[in-house]
């Protein structure tokens, strides 16, 4: 950081934080810190705009031990990417935001990218053949003539599903 300071290299008093627009490019749907600076040590030798995404700032503090020195904290974490598990983009709690490697976060998204399509599929079908949501069992997703209730589960259940998460409560159909 000796390379910067304030006035002499013409670094903002403040930095802050946006939304970068859903998207295909680098960043599109991610919070994030932007701070715009003079690097003199760059190819242009001028202002630019520096990100960071906002859960990689947070991963620094929630996913690291305090102790650990942040120059190791920052190596670690440069080689890696940070997974939101739920895959909600802007939910930044710590339980949600983990680094893991490149080629791993790679194979989780693909995973659930995969999936969502399959779930969107599968949707269109049922639309497309007349059957409403009110007939598909909040379990396993798939179309039940019978449906049930029980304080045992939220939603509505086919009776094999109802059977098995029912905890030992009763079930009404």
């Amino acid at each position: 950081m000796s390379n910067y300071h304030l006035g002499s290299n013409r670094v903002q008093r403040y930095a802050r934080f946006e939304h970068a627009k859903a998207g295909h490019g680098s960043g599109a749907g991610y919070e994030r810190w932007r701070s715009t600076e003079y690097r003199p040590h760059t190819p242009g030798e001028r202002r630019e705009d520096v990100y960071v995404a906002h859960h990689r700032l947070l991963a620094v503090v929630e996913c690291y031990p305090i102790d650990e020195p942040i120059e190791s904290v920052l190596e670690d974490l440069a080689e890696k990417d940070v997974h939101h598990r739920n895959g909600i983009k802007w939910d930044n709690r710590s339980e949600n935001i983990e680094p893991v490697d490149h080629a791993r976060h790679a194979s989780i998204t693909q995973q659930q990218v995969r999936a969502w399509a399959e779930d969107e599929k599968r949707e269109r079908e049922r639309r497309a053949a007349g059957v409403s949501d009110d007939d598909v069992c909040d379990g396993c997703g798939e179309v039940a003539e019978l449906l049930a209730t029980s304080p045992g589960f939220a939603g509505e259940r086919c009776l094999e599903c109802a059977r098995r998460e029912c905890d030992g409560e009763p079930i009404e159909v």
